[in-house]
């Protein structure tokens, strides 16, 4: 629908002389017996609709609502699109932001779980070669700090394998959607345990082998004598070495952020 009250140059709040006179000067300037212009005719057949229209007070009304219910849905309507819009920008940025919160926390866990099962294995194999006696050698005090810290050792080495293995592997039998199980998890438990434990085994009799060799004590006791001499040592002093090490790198993640 053409705009009226734009085609006589008035606004449209222009009173009913303001119109006539409006369309007097129009007319006077493309009627046809002063213009012949092609483009003059037409536009003043146009002059001539604007004005039967507004002149007319009834029509005007009906023309002021008619513009006033187009306005209205035109506002709604773009009104309703700036709303998808928003909530389509604000639904991207929540799905940015929740991967890289994702990203983060799988980020940080697996440095987590890196640092746990290497200290794991490391202290494990260093134990077994150099079998420590600070035990045998300290007080009763010292007993009882190392026999409290390793308690504090082993639950927070138990904790954080479940922690870990919650977090990147799935239980064969429980799945119910397998890729996505597999995409989100990808490690099964049973292989996880396998490593853990068997990395544990590994560093424990190489590093008892490795001490056999470095040392006279293989020269006054036999395989089976050292393996059970030192077989507590890698029980007790390893979880305490976990403890330390995840101790410090969690005050050094805090620390970054």
């Amino acid at each position: 629908m053409a705009n009226l009250y734009a085609i006589l140059g008035v606004p449209r709040t222009a009173s009913a002389a303001e119109i006539k006179s409006a369309y007097r000067r129009l007319a006077r300037l493309y009627h046809p017996d002063v213009n012949a212009s092609p483009a003059a005719a037409e536009q003043f057949a146009l002059i001539n609709q604007a004005y039967r229209t507004l002149a007319n007070e009834e029509r005007r009304r009906e023309y002021d609502q008619i513009v006033t219910a187009r306005t209205t849905r035109n506002l709604q309507a773009q009104a309703e699109r700036i709303a998808h819009r928003v909530h389509f920008e604000e639904s991207a940025e929540r799905i940015v932001v929740d991967w890289l919160n994702k990203e983060r926390q799988e980020r940080d866990v697996r440095g987590k779980a890196i640092y746990t099962t290497v200290t794991l294995f490391l202290s494990t194999f260093m134990v077994a070669m150099t079998r420590p006696t600070l035990f045998e050698m300290g007080g009763s005090m010292t007993r009882v700090a190392l026999l409290i810290l390793f308690a504090t050792g082993v639950w927070h080495l138990f904790g954080s394998l479940a922690l870990y293995f919650d977090f990147f592997t799935y239980q064969a039998g429980k799945r119910t959607r397998r890729r996505q199980s597999r995409s989100l998890k990808p490690f099964n438990r049973t292989v996880a345990w396998t490593f853990v434990v068997g990395g544990y085994l590994v560093s424990f009799m190489t590093g008892l082998l490795i001490g056999n060799l470095t040392d006279d004590f293989a020269s006054t006791h036999t395989f089976e004598e050292s393996l059970s001499s030192t077989f507590w040592k890698v029980v007790l002093y390893p979880p305490m070495a976990v403890l330390v090490v995840d101790t410090i790198y969690r005050i050094n993640l805090r620390l970054e952020n």
